[in-house]
């Protein structure tokens, strides 16, 4: 995903150069868009980290550059679409850039093609100690494994990889509820818990699927990023290209 256009005119600056002059403006454009765009790059992940709660670095390293060339004057900054394992970073953020529903990761698509959880709902975390988190706070991807593979809602090889792994050792079973039964509400349950941890089973809570705001402002960062460092990073480039040619 590419942010929208955004253009310079630099025909105020060409109308003051010469011919010999004018040779070095397709490079110092590229050089100076492409010098923009990098630094758009840095000042969206700067938004990141202002934006979002301890962001992973998987998130942080998402936005890309493609660059400018003489002959095409045009850079790019968007964020990945691909990730070999995972959610694609623009999945998972475009509902925090348009607003909109909570992205479907990997774990949530698996419980709904198990038909544990309806089309609107949502697997949310709980406070519980048998949670294992990571530096960030989020749920470990062994732990989202672990309960994928006891529910058994793997919905791709990946569950002949873990069963392999879990007969080294004792699987940690866990037990999903999708209407309220007694005491118990539509979660993800874990078993056997020790005693005087029984309010700690539930590991995850079925609810209502989340709709965010739209509040990672990643178009109108950039937009106002680049308009306010373009005439300084032309005027630079531009000065460098000339004083680098022999007249």
């Amino acid at each position: 995903m590419a942010i929208d256009s955004i253009e310079f005119d630099v025909n105020p600056i060409l109308r003051k150069l010469d011919r010999m002059q004018r040779l070095e403006i397709p490079f110092a454009a590229s050089l100076a868009i492409n010098r923009v765009a990098a630094s758009m790059k840095e000042r969206l992940k700067q938004e990141m980290q202002s934006t979002f709660n301890n962001p992973v670095p998987f998130t942080l390293n998402s936005l890309y550059v493609k660059n400018s060339t003489k002959t095409n004057l045009e850079a790019e900054v968007g964020l990945r679409e691909f990730a070999p394992k995972g959610n694609p970073a623009v999945k998972y953020l475009a509902p925090q850039i348009y607003s909109g529903q909570a992205y479907d990761t990997r774990f949530q698509k698996s419980l709904k093609y198990k038909g544990l959880l309806g089309s609107n709902q949502y697997a949310i975390p709980t406070q519980s100690d048998f949670l294992r988190r990571n530096q960030y706070g989020n749920v470990s991807p062994g732990q989202y494994t672990e309960i994928l593979y006891a529910l058994q809602a793997f919905r791709d090889s990946t569950s002949f990889v873990y069963a392999k792994y879990a007969k080294r050792k004792r699987a940690t079973e866990y037990f999903a509820v999708k209407t309220k039964t007694g005491r118990l509400y539509p979660g993800i349950y874990r078993t056997n818990v020790p005693a005087g941890y029984e309010q700690d089973r539930a590991v995850f809570w079925f609810t209502r699927t989340p709709t965010y705001t739209g509040k990672f402002k990643f178009f109108d960062v950039a937009k106002t990023h680049a308009n306010s460092i373009w005439n300084k990073e032309f005027g630079r480039a531009l000065a460098e290209a000339l004083a680098s040619r022999n007249y």
